[in-house]
């Protein structure tokens, strides 16, 4: 086995680990044994009729979805930072720098707002896509109109972008009525925990989707860490496969967003971690982000729920506590000229 592999692996095992911990743990602690049982019949390979109801529902309808919904959320997350980070040449690239999660999360806003949400299936993960896709196009727009697109004028114009984004939320939740804007402060800070099976069910799919199709494209991506130029020089279709990637990015970040809520700078930590590990090339790094990324946010939403017996600490705040000195570690190293 290959470092790479091996070092995804260990990660991948140690996200079944959190997310085993994150069952058992909680406001109430439910003994590893009954966790144990009432899983293995949820397979068919065992039964949990001894196990008392409360607990049975606790593992089975709450902290067991939850768990998976941090995992797919974190990998959707820190795969695309990865991408984008490797498609703009920039280590500052994140979903959320971009304007993606702010476009995904206008989207999902309004939703919320209009009453979508509770009205009309699947209209709520649908508005994030959308949202995420339309903000991932105005970007690629406005960069166009100048001229042919390059790396830090995506990045500027996506800064711009995601900050209209954000004002446009603001401007959500000053007209929505009072009974409302609780929810929609309660979904900007992030968090999975009143999250369900079908939650689960509603961002399994596009976010499996596309870190499929950023895979796929590891290939072009490791050609275009190389500068642009040589892209080109090689024959890599530099403009199409930006263009995928923010459609890809913006479908599994959308996903992600509309079930988690707003979680920032995981895109950004989690590659500059996982690359110091099985380096740059992307093959070996987006596993490794998939599973590392899963990992993280499964260990802060452990952290904020610790921390959440002193006071409320929401997994968005936690994650914008960290991301923020690390965003000025990473722009200290790039302005001294170390990646």
């Amino acid at each position: 086995m290959t470092r790479p592999a091996a070092i995804t692996s260990w990660l991948a095992a140690a996200y079944l680990g959190l997310a085993l911990l994150s069952t058992v743990w909680g406001t109430a602690a439910i003994p590893p044994r009954n966790v144990a049982r009432v899983m293995t019949a949820l397979v068919g390979l065992g039964d949990d009729s001894s196990v008392s109801p409360v607990e049975r529902f606790l593992v089975r309808d709450v902290r067991l979805p939850q768990a998976l919904l941090l995992g797919l959320v974190g990998a959707a997350l820190a795969c695309s930072g990865a991408a984008l980070q490797a498609t703009f040449e920039n280590p500052l690239a994140d979903p959320a720098i971009l304007g993606v999660s702010g476009g995904a999360a206008l989207g999902a806003v309004i939703a919320i707002h209009t009453g979508l949400a509770e009205s009309v299936f699947l209209s709520l993960p649908l508005c994030a896509c959308v949202g995420g896709f339309a903000a991932s196009l105005l970007v690629y727009a406005l960069t166009y109109l100048g001229g042919r697109p390059t790396g830090p004028t995506l990045l500027l114009t996506g800064v711009a972008v995601g900050s209209m984004s954000i004002a446009g939320v603001s401007l959500v939740m000053i007209l929505t009525d009072v009974h409302r804007v609780q929810e929609l402060l309660f979904w900007l800070v992030g968090g999975v925990r009143n999250q369900t099976w079908e939650h689960v069910g509603l961002a399994g799919p596009p976010i499996a989707f596309g870190i499929c199709g950023l895979l796929l494209l590891h290939r072009r991506l490791d050609a275009m860490l190389l500068g642009e130029e040589q892209a080109l020089a090689i024959g890599v279709p530099v403009v199409g496969t930006r263009l995928w990637v923010l459609v890809l990015t913006a479908l599994a970040t959308g996903a992600a967003t509309a079930v988690s809520g707003s979680i920032g700078f995981v895109g950004l930590m989690v590659p500059h971690l996982i690359r110091r590990l099985t380096g740059p090339r992307l093959l070996a790094l987006l596993p490794g982000c998939v599973a590392g990324g899963a990992a993280f946010l499964t260990a802060c939403e452990l952290l904020a729920r610790t921390l959440s017996d002193r006071f409320a600490l929401h997994l968005g705040i936690l994650t914008a506590l960290l991301g923020g000195p690390t965003f000025l570690v990473v722009l200290r190293r790039t302005r001294g000229g170390r990646p």
